[in-house]
């Protein structure tokens, strides 16, 4: 995969996608469900009746997660002749036609199960998806943050006559949009930010070793299943990425001071 910087900013990849599709089709508890399988690295299944809808969706929820990144196979579409890649043992993200749907789940257990139509996520084994709760600070600042978004475009621009000029429209349609993509990765950032901020303070950078026992004691007990789960699952991978990830929100928000977003403080779990 080629991934080409932005012109605005070399960290970051260029985005030619509508990176607010999954808001519209998920709730803000079905999305941390989502992201917190990809960070755990789970195996994670997209279905949708539309082959076009499951890669774009895939391909936001990995700019979701950025600086972090998905280091296992993706395959966003998944030919019928090809199912029996879901018996893989190792992590995966994998998009099959809805049809496909039931065969897929009967295949094996502990696959997350992403119904993108219904705005539905399950496991293979259970109607409910056994994976630890996002801490609650870092869930109710998420919610907060996406319920400020204006996600519709024809409410943005109601106000304006039907005899505008259609170029003129169509430059407020993209720039509309590219203020929405930068909205939302200020969104998914902070999310990962406040997620794991804290944890710099407990990693050795000389020897690339991080604390895990030192930092669950910092952590509110309810809070505690989580970073368990993510530090079994994925080891001090994203433990050693996270300086990165709180350099990264900085720069973001000096480098795109839009809106209100250059006064926002970051909260502690």
């Amino acid at each position: 995969m080629i991934v080409l910087p932005s012109r605005e900013d070399k960290e970051h990849p260029a985005v030619d996608l509508d990176l607010h599709l999954p808001f519209l089709c998920f709730r803000s508890k079905q999305i941390l469900q989502i992201i917190t399988g990809i960070l755990m690295e789970q195996r994670v299944v997209f279905f949708s009746a539309d082959w076009a809808r499951l890669t774009l969706v895939a391909e936001c929820f990995m700019l979701y997660i950025h600086p972090l990144h998905w280091q296992h196979p993706y395959v966003p579409i998944l030919s019928a002749q090809m199912l029996d890649f879901v018996m893989a043992p190792t992590a995966f993200l994998m998009g099959c036609h809805l049809n496909h749907f039931e065969e897929v789940a009967a295949e094996t257990d502990d696959l997350i199960l992403i119904n993108i139509d219904d705005g539905t996520v399950s496991s293979s084994c259970s109607e409910n998806v056994d994976l630890p709760d996002v801490p609650f600070a870092s869930a109710e600042c998420f919610t907060k943050r996406r319920k400020g978004l204006q996600l519709q475009y024809d409410l943005e621009v109601c106000h304006q006559g039907s005899g505008a000029d259609v170029n003129e429209m169509r430059m407020l349609r993209r720039q509309w949009q590219q203020n929405l993509n930068w909205e939302i990765q200020k969104v998914t950032l902070e999310l990962i930010v406040n997620m794991f901020r804290d944890v710099s303070g407990h990693l050795n950078y000389e020897h690339r070793v991080f604390n895990s026992e030192e930092f669950l004691k910092t952590r509110e007990l309810a809070n505690q299943p989580f970073y368990k789960k993510v530090h079994d699952e994925v080891a001090s991978q994203i433990m050693i990425t996270i300086k990165s990830t709180v350099d990264s929100y900085t720069q973001f928000i000096h480098v795109y001071p839009y809106r209100s977003w250059r006064h926002t403080s970051f909260i502690h779990s």
